[in-house]
């Protein structure tokens, strides 16, 4: 049984002011989020420091940091409830004195390269570094800090933030506004909260908050099945320049649909039980509209952009096809890809229906995106060694993120039980053989 020692507990608000700070109403693209699990993403830092030095020296300015980059994210130390009682209206509510969750915790005698590495490690372990976000019906907080020191050899910081307070790109502004802060660097531009620049000439919000709060998504709680274990792939740059090169006449072709279209092949290729090639294998993602609306929105708003999302299917036995499979796979990401339209207000029209619709069918999904760009957020200690996103497990989902050594490459983040995640290692690397080969049908 690993131990974890608490080490201190405490509340961080932002700077006291007499400025006001009125409530900010969800949008039609948080609503969706309003009952989905929190994302929980880890940092791990090499810090060849005693428990004592960090506590002295580097606790006592992430702390003021972090309530210094609160006065503008002011939003993330509130907290999510009804506008009225009355009424279906959500709002993030910063009240004077309300406060982020701060956690301080060690680990003694424990590796941290058996935490922060690519290899396979048991998924229960690294729970033990996410921070617990209480849940309440009335005023929902939204975000939590862990910090979890291995003594002279490195941290966790692992974040907690509700999926309704904001999306991945909004979470890591933040993220690299407060490692700015703390590593005395020069910050990125402040976020954009003006809700007023997402219109809503469809009233999806009223459609979406009906369906939202009479049927909610169903929860998976963190499972801690001891055969749940976790482990990052990396898919190196030139493979994927020279596949793009291979495809690009073909159909909508990117890193993100070699990057996808290879995970999934290797998932449905992992999975000895599902040997019926004639099922109809579902895949989903949440698009991002940042760049997609007319108007755009203000390029630092603060909030959630990521809706109606992309539905791709394909039957098993195409995918998992030897000579093929790969191929199909891309076809099928990049034709529904193209078919995304340029009108967000007719795509989330129904959109929770159609998620509920194909949830039975165990559907695949992604947590992140190498835009987001996590291995820049540097608090004074150098990169991160790794980045993780343990909120995937058990959610049928993987993490995508940009790699830390290999510009250009993509890590890909898997939480499966054991006997699945060894096949799975084993046809993601023997893909990346047979693209050494050169004998990537395509």
């Amino acid at each position: 049984m690993v131990a974890l020692k608490l080490l201190q507990q405490c509340r961080i608000s932002p700077p006291p002011s007499t400025v006001p700070r009125p409530p900010l109403p969800l949008t039609f693209f948080d609503i969706p989020w309003l009952n989905v699990n929190p994302v929980d993403r880890l940092f791990f830092y090499r810090f060849p420091h005693s428990t004592a030095e960090f506590l002295e020296s580097h606790l006592p300015n992430l702390k003021s940091s972090l309530s210094l980059t609160l006065s503008s994210f002011y939003p993330l130390a509130g907290t999510i409830r009804r506008s009225s009682p009355d009424d279906n209206r959500f709002e993030l509510c910063y009240c004077e004195g309300d406060s982020v969750s701060l956690t301080v915790c060690e680990f003694e005698n424990i590796n941290f390269e058996e935490f922060s590495g690519y290899h396979r490690r048991p998924f229960g372990k690294l729970l033990l570094l996410v921070p617990s976000l209480h849940k309440s019906d009335e005023a929902q907080p939204v975000f939590a800090v862990q910090i979890t020191l291995f003594p002279n050899k490195g941290l966790c910081l692992a974040v907690t933030t509700h999926h309704a307070a904001c999306d991945g790109f909004s979470s890591i502004h933040f993220l690299k506004s407060w490692a700015a802060a703390a590593g005395r660097s020069a910050p990125p531009p402040p976020p954009s909260l003006h809700r007023s620049s997402i219109p809503d000439p469809r009233s999806l919000y009223s459609k979406l908050a009906h369906i939202v709060l009479q049927q909610s998504l169903p929860h998976h709680p963190h499972p801690l099945s001891p055969t749940l274990a976790a482990a990052t792939f990396t898919l190196p740059s030139q493979k994927i320049q020279n596949l793009k090169l291979k495809l690009h006449s073909r159909f909508h072709i990117s890193t993100f649909v070699i990057s996808l279209a290879h995970s999934w092949t290797c998932l449905l290729k992992s999975k000895e039980n599902d040997d019926d090639p004639h099922r109809v294998a579902h895949l989903f993602f949440s698009v991002d509209w940042r760049n997609r609306m007319r108007p755009p929105p203000p390029a630092n708003y603060f909030g959630n952009l990521l809706g109606c999302p992309c539905f791709v299917e394909a039957k098993v036995g195409d995918i998992v096809e030897e000579k093929d499979g790969f191929l199909r796979a891309c076809e099928a990401i990049g034709r529904a890809i193209e078919g995304i339209g340029d009108d967000v207000y007719e795509g989330m029209e129904g959109v929770i229906g159609k998620v509920m619709k194909i949830l039975p069918h165990r559907p695949l999904s992604i947590a992140g995106s190498p835009k987001l760009r996590v291995y820049e957020c540097n608090f004074g200690w150098g990169r991160p060694e790794k980045v993780e996103v343990a909120s995937i497990g058990g959610m049928g989902a993987f993490s995508m993120a940009e790699s830390r050594d290999d510009g250009g490459g993509v890590e890909i983040g898997v939480v499966l039980p054991e006997d699945e995640i060894a096949r799975f290692g084993i046809h993601f690397n023997r893909f990346l053989s047979k693209c050494e080969e050169n004998i990537i049908s395509c």
